[in-house]
């Protein structure tokens, strides 16, 4: 909404013309100048002290320079001279935003759709905040008001298209970006934005069309060379991928992710010396400055931390990478706190008593007959993803990477985190085949088809293994399995989300793969579905007889391309990327030993399992 018409007001030197002091204002903003729009603010509150437009504008301007006092003084101020301008709650609801104080702001925007309901920016700016607030369905709610009033709004689309993608509505977010790209065709961030759902969903020929495309529009588009990064990781181009992070360092040095991503990639020292200008630019020692810096936040510390741990585990100097990694796992766990033991506890417990052997056997007619699923778990960075390599260099096998589905379609059923665990027992036979159907779409979406074998590498899916049983009676499981030492400190070294509280810490790790064992235990002894275990070690010493062992439980026909996994050029897109383009090699199994010095907590941690 445009601002009301001013009434006339006396000259100002810095005003040409007749000139709005809102034109004059946006005028030095774009051109970068914040002091020009103070200036011009002030100098007509002087000429005009009640002047709404004055205070108006100076609540933002010093709200955007950290002004807090003086912002909230005159954004108020405005609202009292006019409490019905839905311009002035719009303006004090924005200087709230720049303050970080989203509640108040949330408070701001519900009164501008008070006063005009027909303001489609109001509903916008209300719509956004509740979004950073995590209260998703309002958002979406305010976000729609905004385009049914305004149906050629960019920046709403773009907004609700990522808050769709946040609630697992793919395609519904695809669409939004789409149009956010139709109505301004300029905005590099929507080609972006749709790139990163692509990615996420295993589109990375799409997704860097799209990265690319947005880097066209803005060569100085961070987001696009960030994501042009991850997608040429995934695609296994690690010059290129190199490349695009240390553009995205040049224009933003303090990008943590980047500069994460770009370490960890590193082989040599070579990158690290010199920029596109061949002027000095020592990215690690900028990086180790910023991971002991008391200013840096804590999410950017761990980012960069991981990064720095795994250069030095890879140039081996393992008392750096412990130290590194010891800092980097320290900022994640402030961030998310310890795991809750009593949770997983109460979680096992509840798996155990539920799924018996008389549970499966009363439901042993539900489900689909079909055997194509082939479900690979275990703990994280256990032979996951090269389980599933291997599997998917066959001709009639595809692995679907790690799908959330089974874990979506587990809350859906219990409706309640409470009693995950309960999901298959409340099927019936008729909803065992309709989750079955919902499960096998996503499976197979955008596979080939007449495949005999997909496969779901999700790790943490051993907990969803008999809702998996009840739903496809006839498939298969792979359990992955690797030395407790050498696995944890694998995850320890890893940049796991916020929601994996157990990977900070080698005690909560030992806790954690404890109850893992006692629930695989128990599937043991009561899953009805064909499970193969293999071990990481043995598929090291002995390669071909393992990759036979797993293509014969398969049920496949021998093809020697299986021994070959490595030259497959399927996109891989976990931290395994790297290992798994390359032949098994033996330098991971007792990796622990070289960190035993430096890190005793994980010898203690697992002093029963060092030997496995």
């Amino acid at each position: 909404m445009n601002p009301p018409a001013l009434p006339s007001q006396p000259g100002s030197a810095l005003l040409s013309g007749d000139q709005t002091l809102t034109d004059a204002v946006n005028a030095a903003l774009d051109s970068g100048d914040a002091d020009l729009a103070l200036q011009l603010c002030a100098e007509r509150k002087m000429q005009v002290p009640e002047d709404v437009e004055a205070h108006r504008h100076l609540g933002v301007l010093h709200a955007a320079r950290g002004e807090r006092i003086a912002a909230i003084k005159a954004a108020r101020r405005a609202c009292e001279l006019a409490p019905d301008d839905p311009e002035c709650w719009c303006a004090l609801g924005q200087t709230h935003v720049l303050l970080n104080e989203l509640d108040s702001a949330v408070q701001c925007f519900a009164e501008v759709v008070e006063i005009d309901a027909a303001s489609a920016q109001g509903w916008h700016n209300l719509g956004t905040v509740l979004k950073q607030l995590g209260n998703r369905e309002a958002a979406l709610a305010a976000l729609k008001n905004a385009l049914l009033i305004d149906s050629t709004r960019a920046d709403t689309y773009l907004n609700l298209g990522s808050l769709l993608a946040e609630l697992g509505r793919f395609e519904d977010a695809v669409e939004c970006l789409e149009r956010a790209h139709q109505h301004d065709p300029r905005l590099p961030v929507a080609r972006s934005r749709l790139a990163w759902q692509m990615l996420e969903h295993g589109k990375v020929g799409r997704a860097e069309d799209l990265f690319r495309q947005s880097l066209t529009m803005d060569p100085d588009h961070v987001e696009g060379w960030f994501g042009l990064g991850r997608t040429l990781e995934d695609a296994g181009q690690a010059e290129g991928a190199q490349a695009a992070y240390l553009n995205a360092l040049r224009r933003r040095p303090d990008h943590a992710m980047a500069l994460g991503q770009y370490l960890a990639l590193l082989r040599d020292d070579k990158s690290l010396r010199a920029n596109a200008d061949g002027v000095a630019a020592p990215w690690l020692e900028h990086a180790e400055r910023a991971l002991r810096d008391a200013v840096v936040k804590d999410d950017a510390k761990a980012l960069i931390g991981y990064g720095i741990a795994k250069y030095h585990d890879r140039s081996g100097s393992y008392r750096a990478a412990a130290e590194a990694g010891r800092l980097a796992n320290a900022a994640r766990r402030r961030i998310a706190g310890p795991m809750d033991r009593a949770a997983l506890r109460a979680r096992v417990d509840g798996l155990i008593d539920t799924y018996t052997a008389e549970l499966f056997q009363t439901r042993r007619n539900f489900g689909l007959g079909t055997n194509q699923p082939v479900f690979i778990i275990g703990l994280p960075r256990s032979g996951t993803t090269l389980t599933e390599q291997i599997l998917g260099a066959h001709p009639l096998a595809c692995g679907a990477g790690e799908l959330p589905t089974l874990g979506r379609l587990a809350a859906s059923i219990a409706g309640s985190e409470r009693s995950l665990w309960q999901a298959a027992s409340l099927l019936d036979e008729s909803g065992s085949k309709q989750m079955g159907g919902e499960y096998l779409r996503a499976l197979r979406d955008g596979r080939p088809k007449r495949l005999l074998r997909i496969s779901d590498k999700s790790p943490l899916n051993f907990f969803q293994l008999g809702l998996a049983a009840v739903m496809f009676p006839a498939a298969r499981v792979i359990h992955c399995r690797r030395s407790a030492p050498d696995n944890a400190l694998s995850i320890w070294m890893e940049n796991f989300g916020v929601d994996q509280c157990y990977a900070t810490d080698f005690d909560d790790l030992a806790f954690f793969r404890s109850e893992y064992e006692r629930l695989m235990a128990h599937w043991r002894q009561v899953l009805p579905l064909q499970m193969l275990e293999l071990k990481y070690e043995d598929l090291v010493a002995d390669v071909d007889g393992q990759v036979r062992r797993l293509i014969e439980f398969l049920g496949l026909h021998w093809d020697d391309r299986c021994l070959q996994f490595h030259h497959h050029a399927r996109a891989v897109q976990t931290p395994s990327r790297w290992q798994v383009r390359q032949p098994v090699y033996s330098r991971s199994v007792g990796r622990w030993r070289a960190y035993a010095e430096h890190l005793p907590e994980l010898a203690r941690a697992f002093n029963d399992a060092r030997d496995e």
